[in-house]
């Protein structure tokens, strides 16, 4: 698995929990839970990837993951507040 597929897939990942962490009161427990949960299940995957498909760290892939963790989070903020506006 490339980069850009690993970085798409912790996109999808992470998104519903944007919806739920924009729900949520900020530095909640709730909030913390939104953003923190993702990253054992991207921790997972990425070892499951070193496992399966021999690929080692590299420090781009980091911030590809970084990059598709933030914009996930903060689409489904935008997505939530826009629907949210037009109830």
């Amino acid at each position: 698995m490339d980069n850009i597929t690993f970085a798409v897939i912790v996109f999808f990942l992470a998104f519903p929990f944007g919806f739920w962490r924009v729900k949520s009161k900020f530095k909640s427990r709730d909030w913390m839970l939104a953003i923190h949960i993702p990253v054992v299940f991207i921790i997972l995957l990425r070892i499951y990837n070193k496992v399966h498909y021999h690929i080692g760290f590299l420090w781009i892939s980091v911030l590809y993951n970084v990059v598709a963790f933030m914009s996930a989070q903060y689409l489904a903020g935008l997505i939530y507040k826009a629907f949210k506006k037009n109830e």
